[in-house]
């Protein structure tokens, strides 16, 4: 028998809003670190703006992570 942290449907939800949270907070800091002249005026749009392009990106297959896969011989 399964034990689930809430319950069978909430735990997905759950799951799914702690890392979209956390993906956003680190967007939100390498944003900062970024540019720290104008950190005060980025906002939920620029958070978004970055997230929508990275997820797409990922979609895409267009990440860092496959890059040094590429040209291996097997």
């Amino acid at each position: 028998m399964p034990v689930y942290l809430i319950s069978k449907a909430a735990d997905p939800l759950f799951a799914f809003t702690i890392g979209a949270s956390a993906a956003l907070i680190r967007i939100r800091r390498e944003e900062r670190e970024k540019h720290p002249e104008r950190a005060g005026d980025i906002g939920f749009g620029a958070i978004f703006g970055t997230g929508k392009e990275r997820l797409g990106r990922w979609w895409n297959g267009e990440f860092d992570g496959n890059a040094s896969i590429v040209g291996v011989a097997k």
